[in-house]
C-alpha cells in the first residue's frame, strides 16, 4: 500500500499561499469541473499539509475526474490508513478500482462501504450497477432509497439529496412514495419548478397521466430554474451511432441474442444508407421467444461495457442504456393476437405500438450486415405512415405512428410537451410546432425568451372526444 503522494508532484513550483486557500482553490475548480486545473492547487496543498486528510479527499477526486486511477487509488489508501472505516473513502476506492477495470475489486469495495454505514447511498447505487446479482441489485436500490429518506429526514440535506431521493423511489419502482414525498418536501427542492418536474415524473409512473402533465406545465416556470440557459442535448453524430451499433451488436450476438435495426434506425440505413442526422439514439429490435426471453436484462447487467438502467428489470419490454457516448434504446418484440408488440412499459396507457408480425433478413449498408424486419417497406409504413421516404425533423413515432396501440392521449401530450421544450431549448421553432400539433390534448409552451410562466391549469383543454374506454373517437 502506498502511504504518500509526494510521487505525483509535478514540480515543486506550484501555486503560491497557504495550503487552505491552495485547498479553496482546488475545490472551486473541482465544482467548475475542472479536475486538471484543480490538481496543482490541491498537490501545493497537500505539499504544504501533507496527509491532511480534507486534502487528500479533495486529491482523490481530482485525480479520479481527471481519469488517472492510479493516483486517485494510492490517495484513497492513505485516506483509509488515516481513517479505516471512512464509507467515503471505500466508495471513492472502488470508483478507482473500477475505473481500473477491476470490477470484483470494486465490488468488495462498495461492499465494505456499506458495510461500514448503511447510510452510504452513493455506495449503494455503485452496487447496483455493477453487481452480475439481480437479488443484490434490487435490494441495494431499495437500500439506497431508504439511505436518501432517512438522510432527507436528518434536517441536513440539500435540495440535491431530495431531488436524489425521489430518483432513488421512483428507481426501486415507488412512484406512490415518491408522489408522497414530494408533497411533504416541496419546499425543499432547488424551487418550485424542480418539485413540480419531478411529481410529474413519479405521477407517470403511477399512471396519473393526465396529473403529470398538470405538472409538467407547472414546472416550465423559466424565471425560477432558468430553462432559457440550460444545455441542449449533446450533438448525435451518426459515425459515432455506426460504431456504438456494431459494438452492441457483437455484445448481443455473442450473448446468442439476434437483433434487428429498429425504428428511426432502420429508417436512416434504408432510405439513406446510414443513421439520420437529426437522430438522438439508436434503436434496436429483439424477437421475444416463446417464453418472454431473451433476458436482456441479465445481458445488459453482467456486461462490464454496459450499464442497465436502475429503473430496469428482468421482464421489461424496453431497456434504455448508453454505449460508447451513444444511447441506445433496445425494444423486445413481444407476440400476441396475432401481431408483434412493443413499448417503453407494461403500464396500461403507456407508449405502445403493434405491428404486423414479421421475420428477419439480412441486409447490408456500406459493407455492414444487420438484420432488418423481412418486409421493411410494411414496417416503416406501420411506424411512420406511407410518407417515411421524405425527411421530417418534426415527426415524432411516440405521438402519431399509425402503430400506436391504447395510448393514453395523456401521455402523447406528455412527450409532445417534454420534446417540444428541448426543440425550442436548441432554437427549432419549427420543431417546437410540428411536435405540439401532433398532441391530441391542447398544450403550449411558456415564452422562455420573455420568461413567461404558465397558469395554473393553462393548457389542459382536451380537443378530442373520448368514449368510455379512453380511446379518441374519431
Amino acid at each position: 500500500m502506498r502511504t504518500g503522494t509526494s510521487e505525483f508532484l509535478p514540480d515543486r513550483d506550484g501555486p503560491s499561499g497557504s495550503w487552505q486557500k491552495c485547498l479553496q482553490a482546488g475545490r472551486q475548480y473541482l465544482a467548475a469541473g475542472q479536475p486538471r486545473a484543480a490538481l496543482p492547487h490541491l498537490l501545493a496543498a497537500n505539499r504544504l499539509r501533507p496527509g491532511q486528510f480534507i486534502v487528500l479527499q479533495a486529491l482523490a477526486a481530482a485525480y479520479l475526474r481527471a481519469g488517472q486511477p492510479d493516483h486517485a487509488l494510492a490517495c484513497f489508501d492513505q485516506l483509509l490508513s488515516l481513517d479505516p472505516a471512512n464509507w467515503r473513502a471505500l466508495h471513492g476506492r472502488g470508483l478507482a478500482q473500477h475505473a481500473r477495470g477491476d470490477r470484483s475489486a470494486a465490488l468488495g469495495a462498495f461492499r465494505r462501504s456499506v458495510g461500514s454505514s448503511p447510510d452510504a447511498w452513493e455506495a449503494w447505487g455503485s452496487i447496483a450497477d455493477i453487481t452480475p446479482d439481480e437479488d443484490e441489485r434490487v435490494c441495494a436500490i431499495a437500500y439506497r432509497a431508504d439511505a436518501l429518506l432517512r438522510r432527507c429526514g436528518s434536517g441536513q440535506a440539500s435540495p440535491r439529496d431530495y431531488s436524489d431521493c425521489v430518483r432513488s423511489l421512483l428507481d426501486a419502482r415507488r412512484g406512490h412514495e415518491a408522489v408522497e414525498f414530494i408533497g411533504r418536501n416541496t419546499a425543499r427542492f432547488h424551487d418550485r419548478s424542480t418539485a413540480h418536474d419531478w411529481l410529474a415524473r413519479a405521477s407517470y409512473e403511477t399512471g396519473d397521466y393526465r396529473e403529470a402533465l398538470r405538472q409538467k406545465q407547472y414546472a416550465l416556470s423559466p424565471g425560477q430554474h432558468g430553462l432559457a440557459d440550460g444545455p441542449s442535448s449533446p450533438s448525435f453524430s451518426p459515425d459515432a451511432a455506426a460504431r456504438a451499433l456494431c459494438g452492441i451488436g457483437k455484445i448481443l450476438e455473442a450473448a446468442g441474442i439476434s437483433w434487428f435495426l429498429a425504428a428511426g434506425t432502420l429508417l436512416g440505413f434504408y432510405r439513406d444508407g446510414a443513421p439520420l442526422a437529426h437522430d438522438r439514439d439508436v434503436d434496436i429490435g429483439v424477437l421475444a421467444d416463446a417464453v418472454g426471453g431473451p433476458d436482456l436484462a441479465g445481458v445488459i447487467r453482467e456486461h462490464p461495457a454496459l450499464l442497465l438502467d436502475r429503473r430496469a428489470r428482468p421482464g421489461d419490454r424496453y431497456f434504455p442504456l448508453t454505449f460508447e457516448g451513444i444511447a441506445v434504446d433496445i425494444f423486445l418484440y413481444e407476440p400476441g393476437d396475432g401481431a408483434l408488440h412493443c413499448g417503453l412499459g407494461r403500464l396500461v396507457g403507456d407508449v405502445a405500438w403493434r405491428f404486423t408480425s414479421f421475420g428477419l433478413k439480412a441486409a447490408d449498408f456500406q459493407g455492414q450486415t444487420c438484420n432488418i424486419p423481412d418486409d421493411p417497406d410494411r414496417y416503416l409504413d406501420e411506424t411512420y405512415g406511407y410518407g417515411w421516404q421524405m425527411p421530417d425533423t418534426g415527426y415524432a413515432s411516440a405521438l402519431s405512428s399509425p402503430a400506436l396501440c391504447d395510448v393514453d392521449p395523456y401521455v402523447r401530450a406528455y412527450y409532445a410537451l417534454a420534446r417540444a421544450l428541448k426543440a425550442r431549448l436548441s432554437g427549432d421553432e419549427a420543431k417546437v410546432r410540428a411536435l405540439l400539433r401532433q398532441s391530441p390534448v391542447r398544450v403550449g409552451l411558456p415564452d422562455l425568451a420573455a420568461g413567461g410562466v404558465p397558469p395554473a391549469g393553462a393548457g389542459l383543454e382536451t380537443n378530442f372526444h373520448a368514449t368510455e374506454n379512453g380511446e379518441e373517437d374519431a
